[in-house]
């Protein structure tokens, strides 16, 4: 029998997610934008582009990460989610980050809708976990991940760029 996974692997869509393509790359440059202001980030859309084109241009496909874009009950673009892969010795070998999801219209349940897709698909790729970070100010985003099982961790992330 198929899962739900499998079925987005070969038709591209299920339930309130689709596979995107290098077709979809403008309507995801304007959610990102939408993400960038709702979490308080500065958009660079260059940077954004050619962060997108790998994931949606990669042979094979998901050698990256994957997109999706995530819909509402008319099949409409309303959201998207992106999961990338890392690797930790510590994890045991593969692991996800669920790098950005978001919803243009949050509170219908679309996100939480799409969680099972996504993990279903890293577990089907071998990822031991998933990560994800949220800021430090949104008390609702980890209300919700807490309710789809995700836990706090106490390592603390930092960055440098290069």
């Amino acid at each position: 029998m198929d899962t739900p996974d499998d079925r987005l692997d070969s038709e591209s869509s299920v339930g309130p997610l689709r596979r995107a393509t290098i077709d979809d790359l403008p309507v995801l440059l304007e959610l990102a934008a939408e993400y960038c202001i709702a979490d308080g980030h500065i958009f660079h859309e260059a940077t954004t582009r050619a962060a997108f084109a790998p994931l949606l241009h990669s042979s094979p496909p998901d050698r990256h990460g994957t997109v999706w874009v995530i819909l509402d009950e008319s099949r409409n673009d309303i959201g998207y989610a992106v999961v990338t892969w890392g690797w930790s010795i510590e994890g045991g070998g593969l692991e996800a980050l669920l790098d950005e999801i978001f919803v243009h219209t949050q509170g219908r349940g679309l996100g939480s809708a799409a969680m099972p897709v996504i993990e279903a698909h890293c577990r089907r790729h071998g990822a031991s976990r998933i990560f994800l970070e949220t800021e430090r100010a949104n008390d609702r985003a980890r209300r919700l991940y807490g309710r789809l099982g995700f836990v706090e961790d106490d390592s603390i992330w930092m960055s440098k760029s290069l």
